[in-house]
């Protein structure tokens, strides 16, 4: 596999990290998580308003590294709007790397409710979301532009997206 920039896209709950996960585990490479970032500047004193951005900065920085070594990285971000989205293509263009973006969305609603309802992450200085704020996510997503792979997290088991994502990835 030549050097990618791998990020992993949607709304919370819609299938991201556990595929990025298995992406990481499958191909040997580093993940940066927006989420357990974003709760480590907050166990370490930063104000509950700084650390969302701050955190996808962070996690521009740690992948910038890899990516600088020439390794490959992925990323799991919602990536909600357009200026998280343009950071990456800026570093993967800066690095050479090929910038693979794969957007998970979770059609069936009831199963995406379902799953957030029943979700427990466990990352300490992080709430669990609500139903609620993935709704005012929903209405702040920005559809995406760029080339990118969409799965349906909610017509196919882990194992067949996984299997997808490879595929497009090789």
């Amino acid at each position: 596999m030549s050097q990618k920039l791998i990020v992993l896209a949607g709304l919370p709950g819609s299938g991201k990290s556990t595929l990025a996960e298995g992406l990481c585990r499958h191909f040997s490479l580093p993940l940066f998580s927006i989420d357990p970032i974003e709760a480590a500047m907050r166990r370490g004193g930063l104000p509950r308003n700084d650390t969302g951005i701050a955190a996808y900065v962070v996690a521009q920085a740690l992948a910038e590294e890899h990516l600088r070594l020439g390794q490959s990285v992925v990323i799991d971000a919602v990536n909600p709007v357009e200026a998280p989205r343009a950071a990456w293509r800026n570093l993967a263009a800066r690095y050479r790397a090929d910038l693979a973006i794969i957007e998970c969305v979770c059609v069936d609603q009831a199963t995406h409710r379902r799953r957030i309802e029943a979700r427990i992450r466990g990352i300490e200085g992080m709430a669990e979301v609500t139903w609620e704020r993935v709704e005012k996510r929903r209405a702040e997503y920005e559809a995406w532009t760029d080339a990118r792979l969409t799965l349906d997290t909610s017509a196919q088991p882990p194992e067949r997206l996984l299997a997808e994502a490879i595929f497009y990835l090789t």
